[in-house]
């Protein structure tokens, strides 16, 4: 096959690949079942962080 047609046919594939796999990921729920797992990682992350208290809005 020359290139000038090699180029469209693997985008196209590439295309059809990624929208199968988005598919997949949507029809399962897979990607909550991915942030269920990360949630408590990220949380304890999260909490350790030091925060400086929120000062109260200025109105005026």
């Amino acid at each position: 096959m020359n290139k000038m047609i090699k180029i469209p046919v693997t985008a196209a594939c590439a295309g059809v690949g990624l929208f199968a796999a988005s598919l997949i990921i949507y029809f399962f729920n897979l990607d909550m079942k991915l942030m269920a797992i990360a949630e408590p990682i990220v949380a304890k992350r999260y909490d350790r962080i030091e925060r400086r208290p929120m000062e109260p809005p200025r109105c005026g």
